[in-house]
Order: C-alpha cells, then structure tokens, then sequence
C-alpha cells in the first residue's frame, strides 16, 4: 500500500454509501433495509467529513494506488456493483446475500487498517483534537458497519 492520502477515503466511503443504499431500496424486509439504510448514511457522513477536513482529489484514479491491488479491485468491483444494482428493479435475498458477503470485509479493512494508519500519522504531526476524535469516531463506526452487515447476513441466511 503507498503512502496514506486520507483524502482518497472520499471515494471509499462515497461508494460504500452508494451500495448500501442501493441494496436498501431492493429488499422488502424493512428492518433489513433500515439497517443497510444505515450503514449507507453513515458512510455518506464519513465521506463528508473526511471531504470537509481532507479535501477530494479530483478523481478516483488518483487513490487507487493507496488501496492496494486488491482493495482497488474491490473498490471497482463495488462502484460496477452500485451502477449494475441501480438499474435492477429487484434482487432475490440470496443475491443480496451474496454482494453483502463479497463487499463486507471492505468495511473490515476500511476500520481496521487504513483509519488505524491515518489516526496513528495524525498523532504524530499533532493534528487538532476535533479531528483526532472524528477518525477515531469513524473507525469504530466501520467495526460497527461490519457488525450489522454480519447480523444482516446471519438473518437473510435464515
């Protein structure tokens, strides 16, 4: 993985978002839904706030380096998932099942290693406090998301 570029966390948050409420709007259980719907907010905030304190690079091609080869190829696989969903009426619970499976250990990684690295390099320039406490804020919400997403799949498997 190259040097951190928090600004680049935009784009992984921005798509996280846009699968998970794409995925929301396809399920008639409404407490499945919720619980994507959540996750899909929760990530559109993260991705507003790392915008607001990081900045957004111009395009995604710019940060795909940082992810790695195969946290890019999620990424893609992800945004083609979002577009290819999108255009769906409806998707069978096994199907949605299936994406929740492939794209959860995304929000995994996303918790654990890149926030971790980006909160451990803030320590050590001294960043303010306020920002200090958002990307730790942030980070355990991304366990959190893992979690749900897990219980989400634990039901639809039922």
């Amino acid at each position: 993985m190259e040097k951190i570029r928090p600004e680049c966390l935009y784009f992984l948050e921005k798509i996280a978002s846009e699968f998970y409420l794409a995925l929301a709007t396809k399920i008639n259980d409404k407490r499945i839904a919720k619980s994507l719907e959540i996750v899909g907010r929760e990530s559109k905030n993260h991705a507003e706030i790392i915008e607001t304190f990081f900045g957004r690079p111009e395009n995604m091609d710019q940060c795909l380096k940082m992810f790695g080869r195969e946290g890019s190829q999620m990424l893609l696989q992800m945004k083609k998932t979002v577009e290819e969903v999108s255009r769906r009426e409806y998707l069978s619970l096994e199907e949605i099942a299936r994406l929740l499976e492939k794209f959860n250990s995304l929000e995994l990684v996303a918790g654990e290693e890149i926030y971790s690295k980006i909160y451990s390099s803030l320590l050590e320039i001294e960043a303010k406090d306020l920002l200090k406490v958002l990307l730790k804020s942030i980070s355990s919400q991304e366990d959190f998301h893992y979690k749900i997403v897990s219980e989400v799949l634990r039901e639809l498997k039922k």
